[in-house]
């Protein structure tokens, strides 16, 4: 038998590590017997849910830098997701993020950021950074809301293009 999903709480929100039983249900489009927003899943959630389906047992849903699903805390419906590119190295994790249209516009993504940074920081890593295109200013505003400082550099993506890369010191100042 599996622990239960590592669970990440805010005001609003409930950040349920990502199961390999739900990336399978994402993946499949399986709404049956779960509370997904009508919008949900994105194909960001559909690309990362597969990369965990492909993972199959491989896939560690116990880590505490993995994948979580958005769920808004008051109906328990999944709107989204966050979560870490890879563990720390060095002290420095990525991390990237998506909800469905009908949650955006709320706060909700700065929201899950800054408790992804804290839960983070509790867990060994100094900083955190985030990519946005450079084109996508609403992804921009939620880092600047979280605390992120733009980097002068654009980092250019072979998929995705020109990026700016975010970061955020995770000292104990900022939390």
């Amino acid at each position: 038998m599996t622990e239960p999903a590592t669970t990440i709480r805010t005001e609003r929100l409930v950040l349920r590590r990502l199961t390999l039983d739900e990336a399978r249900a994402v993946a499949a489009l399986d709404r049956h017997g779960r509370r997904w927003a009508a919008d949900y899943p994105s194909e960001g959630d559909l690309v990362v849910a597969g990369i965990a389906v492909e993972a199959g047992e491989h896939y560690d849903e116990s880590g505490h830098f993995g994948v979580y699903q958005v769920l808004l805390a008051e109906t328990g419906e999944a709107v989204g997701g966050i979560g870490f590119i890879h563990p720390p190295e060095r002290g420095e994790v990525e991390v990237g993020y998506g909800l469905a249209e009908s949650a955006r516009g709320r706060g909700l993504a700065t929201e899950a950021l800054r408790a992804v940074a804290g839960w983070a920081a509790e867990h060994g890593a100094t900083t955190i950074v985030a990519m946005t295109a450079t084109d996508n200013l609403a992804s921009q505003r939620v880092v600047e809301r979280a605390g992120f400082t733009r980097l002068p550099e654009h980092v250019i993506d072979p998929e995705d293009g020109p990026l700016w890369r975010w970061q955020l010191s995770l000292g104990d100042d900022e939390r």
